[in-house]
């Protein structure tokens, strides 16, 4: 396996057994401001030192809590420790970790990691595969032609667009987790994320999706597999 890609599952079992081991309420409490804006919680800092342990020799790392580390190196390493760590502090077991590895400007590596049911997903230039932490039994991720519905991310802050949906009849679910969303594209009908969105967002979960329908705005982001659903949703938004 690439050295790389075995740093970081070695930095997620870590940070799964520091999950196991401590306590939820201790982990979720806010702590400083972080780079990105939002308040870091102790898990978002423990998670980032705990890759930062782990990646350094590869990479300068970019990440949402402290930003931009110069390790005096040619790669960029972009990370969010903790994705959806408002689902955590709340026990809302859709939370996980996004590293994105990225050389001479293109990213090449993207690792999704689901730390509420350990399922993880690697993408390379030659393919994109998922499996267990348990067992790393990896198998090709493929579209699921048996989808009924998409995940819009951020769904409580759009005024219109819940109301087109429902005009369309288009089922969806908001989880709460953008690059655990972009993980799981392939198998639903479709991501939708309206607002701003920062590198260590998105940076490894839209790499996944290079082979699916994507429109990017500056306030918009929609992924799906679905020419249909994508030309549906993507004319109003």
């Amino acid at each position: 396996m690439n050295p790389f890609v075995e740093a970081v599952i070695a930095a997620n079992k870590e940070i799964l057994e520091l999950v196991k081991h401590s306590s939820d309420e201790d982990l979720a409490k806010g702590v400083s401001l972080g780079y990105g804006g939002d308040i870091s919680s102790k898990i978002d800092l423990l998670a980032e030192d705990i890759f930062i342990k782990h990646l350094s020799p590869f990479g300068n790392i970019l990440s949402e809590e402290c930003g931009f580390i110069d390790n005096k190196k040619e790669d960029l390493i972009v990370i969010d420790p903790i994705d959806g760590s408002d689902n955590f502090a709340s026990k809302l077991p859709y939370y996980g970790t996004s590293v994105a590895l990225k050389k001479n400007g293109k990213y090449v590596v993207g690792i999704v990691v689901n730390l509420a049911n350990g399922e993880i997903f690697v993408k390379n230039k030659d393919e994109f595969k998922r499996a267990h932490l348990t067992n790393l039994q990896f198998k090709k991720v493929t579209n699921n032609p048996d989808s009924k519905l998409g995940l819009f991310e951020r769904a409580y802050c759009s005024y219109e667009t819940p109301g087109i949906l429902r005009k369309h009849s288009i089922k969806y679910r908001s989880p709460g987790a953008l690059a655990l969303s972009l993980a799981y594209a392939h198998d639903v009908d479709f991501v939708l994320f309206e607002g701003p969105t920062r590198e260590y967002d998105i940076a490894a979960g839209l790499f996944m999706c290079e082979d699916l329908q994507i429109k990017k705005t500056q306030d918009v982001l929609l992924v799906s597999k679905n020419k249909e659903i994508f030309g549906k949703i993507a004319q109003f938004i």
